[in-house]
């Protein structure tokens, strides 16, 4: 009888081992998957046996059936190293929505996402996949956005970023309310989801979206009426950077308990972290 390693509940992090790895590739990776290219697999082996591999938020992806939807070339690199590694375990996708990962099948992420809001978290996983280092760029817009980014790549950043789904409710309610761009802003709220502001982030909605009861300097008013004013440019893929910077700017304000007199985009300065993702930022 054949002892599976068990998987977690949720999205966890887990030492694999090459025992597990390999029970996995041979008793539960489909026949549909794509076949094994030896000079990936090989590469990943010589990294993790020299101890070079490096923990990030690409891992190994399972249906509701325990059955491998991702990272078939990891489990082999695993394998063939003997050494142990630590990474992202995923269980429970939907196949459909991994059906591109290992079959070759290339359809729009957007296409394939079986959620609400899935344009705007699509959207909103290019800029957050590239941000956290998840693929190598292919044609970055203003050193900020991938604008053609793998299928998989981006599937990959929304099953590795739950915020983004359960946080783009907020971000289209705010763009309905007072024209905030709902892929940065979601971006940055993702983000937020993880840190010790969480808590914040209900109030942050509810004043973005009355615009009421507000003093002049509330970040969340000054934000909207940024917004308001500027809304062509910053409603645009065009403006995605700088719009992208500003509710990071306010966020982090309001997460502070700060007022905002003045809410600027300069020219030439990099892309704002969002407070208290220093702790797992690379």
């Amino acid at each position: 009888m054949i002892d599976f390693p068990a998987l977690p509940l949720g999205p966890k992090y887990m030492i694999i081992t090459p025992v597990m790895a390999e029970i996995w590739l041979n008793h539960c990776n489909p026949t549909h998957n794509r076949v094994l290219s030896d000079t990936v697999y090989e590469r990943y082996a010589k990294d993790m046996a020299n101890g070079a591999w490096r923990t990030t938020h690409q891992g190994i992806a399972f249906d509701k059936n325990g059955m491998l939807l991702d990272g078939q070339h990891r489990l082999m690199g695993i394998k063939l190293s003997g050494a142990s590694v630590e990474m992202l375990v995923i269980p429970n996708c939907e196949a459909e929505t991994f059906d591109v990962l290992d079959s070759g099948h290339r359809r729009q992420a957007a296409q394939l996402l079986k959620i609400p809001h899935r344009i705007i978290v699509a959207a909103a996983a290019r800029i957050i996949g590239q941000m956290y280092k998840m693929w190598e760029p292919v044609t970055l817009f203003d050193g900020f956005y991938d604008t053609k980014a793998a299928t998989s790549d981006i599937l990959r950043a929304v099953a590795a970023w739950p915020e983004l789904t359960t946080m783009a409710p907020i971000a289209a309610a705010s763009y309905r309310a007072s024209g905030i761009n709902q892929p940065t802003h979601l971006a940055v709220l993702a983000q937020a989801a993880r840190t010790n502001h969480e808590g914040k982030i209900e109030d942050w909605a509810s004043g973005l979206i009355s615009g009421a009861n507000m003093d002049a300097k509330d970040p969340r008013l000054v934000l909207r009426n940024r917004f308001f004013r500027d809304r062509v440019l910053l409603g645009t893929s065009a403006g995605r950077r700088v719009s992208y910077n500003l509710i990071a700017k306010s966020w982090n304000s309001w997460a502070q308990g700060k007022l905002l007199g003045t809410l600027k985009s300069l020219d030439g300065e990099g892309v704002i972290p969002v407070i208290g993702t220093e702790k797992f930022r690379p």
